[in-house]
C-alpha cells in the first residue's frame, strides 16, 4: 500500500460543523477498484449484463483490465454491497439488478475527494438568478453582507436510474458568470470549467460538513419527505490571493448520500493520514 499525505487543515468539533482546508492541486486520483466498479456498473445500467447473466470470472476480467485479483475483489464486493450481485458457488457471479438503490455511499481516500462526486452522476440545472447577499445569506455562505453572486441551482442525478442525490446552489462570482451555459452538460467540476475557461484556480477549498432539515421546497425537488434529516456540505473556493470566486452549498437527503472515510494512523501515531493503494 503506498500511502500519500494530503494537505489538510482541521478545525472546531468533531460534531457538528468541520471546516476542512484542502490542498486542491494534488487530488488523488480514484483507485483502480473504483473504476474497476463503475465500468461494471455501467455496463449493468445499459444492458451489456442483464439481471440473471453471469460476470466474467476473476481471471477474465484480470486480463482485461489489467489489474490484480485483489483489485478485481474489491470491485465486486462493491457492487454487492449495493445489491446489483450475488456471489453463487458453483456459478460464478450472478446479476440480481439492473440499477444500485436510491442511497449512495462515497467513499473517500483522500480529504481531496470531498471535492468529487461520483462519474455516474450529473448536474440537471433548474434555474440561474443574480442575487445579493444579505445578512442571512452572508452567514450562511461565509461571506460579505452585500456580495454579488450568480446563482446555479441543480439537481445531481445517479445514472442510469435518475435518482436524486441531492441539492446543489453554485454561487459563481459575475467575472465567471460565462461559464454558466456549461455547467452539467459534462461530469467536469464547475471549479475545473472556471479554471479552463479563465485560468482562475482554485488554490484553496474550505469544506463545511453539517447536519440539516429538509424544507418542504428541496424534499419536493428531492422527492422525499419533507421534515426528514439531512447532510449539507458547503464548499468555499479561494484563489492564489483567497479571493472568493465560487461557493457551493450541497444538501443530500440522509437516506440517500453517506461519506465514507477510509483512514489509517500514521507511524508516529501522531494523527491520520489516508491510504491511496497502488494495484
Amino acid at each position: 500500500m503506498a500511502r500519500v499525505r494530503p494537505s489538510v487543515q482541521m478545525s472546531g468539533q468533531m460534531l457538528g460543523c468541520t471546516p476542512v482546508t484542502v490542498n486542491s492541486r494534488k487530488a488523488v486520483p480514484p483507485p483502480r477498484y473504483r473504476r474497476l466498479a463503475e465500468g461494471l456498473l455501467a455496463d449493468i445500467g445499459n444492458g451489456r449484463y442483464r439481471i440473471g447473466d453471469v460476470l466474467p470470472g476473476e481471471h477474465e476480467l484480470v486480463a482485461r483490465h489489467g489489474v490484480s485479483r485483489h483489485t478485481v475483489r474489491e470491485a465486486l464486493r462493491r457492487l454487492q454491497e449495493l445489491g446489483l450481485i450475488s456471489r453463487r458457488r458453483g456459478i460464478g457471479t450472478v446479476v440480481t439488478a439492473s440499477a444500485a438503490p436510491g442511497a449512495y455511499v462515497q467513499r473517500l481516500e483522500s480529504p481531496a475527494e470531498l471535492l468529487r462526486y461520483p462519474a455516474s452522476s450529473r448536474l440537471e440545472v433548474q434555474a440561474r438568478a443574480a442575487v445579493r447577499a444579505d445578512a442571512e445569506l452572508a452567514a450562511t455562505l461565509g461571506c460579505g453582507r452585500g456580495a454579488r453572486w450568480l446563482r446555479i441551482s441543480a439537481l445531481r442525478r445517479l445514472r442510469p436510474n435518475g435518482t436524486a442525490i441531492g441539492w446543489s446552489d453554485i454561487y459563481l462570482s459575475p467575472r465567471h458568470r460565462a461559464v454558466a451555459p456549461l455547467v452539467g452538460r459534462s461530469a467536469e467540476r464547475v471549479f475545473e470549467i472556471v479554471e479552463r475557461k479563465f485560468g482562475t484556480r482554485a488554490a484553496r477549498v474550505e469544506v463545511e460538513i453539517r447536519a440539516g432539515v429538509l424544507d418542504t421546497g428541496r424534499a419536493a425537488a428531492l422527492g422525499v419527505v419533507a421534515g426528514g434529516p439531512s447532510l449539507i456540505v458547503l464548499r468555499r473556493y479561494r484563489d492564489a490571493e483567497g479571493a472568493l470566486f465560487q461557493i457551493t452549498l450541497t444538501e443530500h437527503p440522509a437516506e440517500r448520500f453517506t461519506y465514507a472515510f477510509d483512514l489509517s494512523r500514521t507511524a508516529g501515531g501522531l494523527g491520520f493520514e489516508t491510504g491511496a493503494r497502488s494495484k
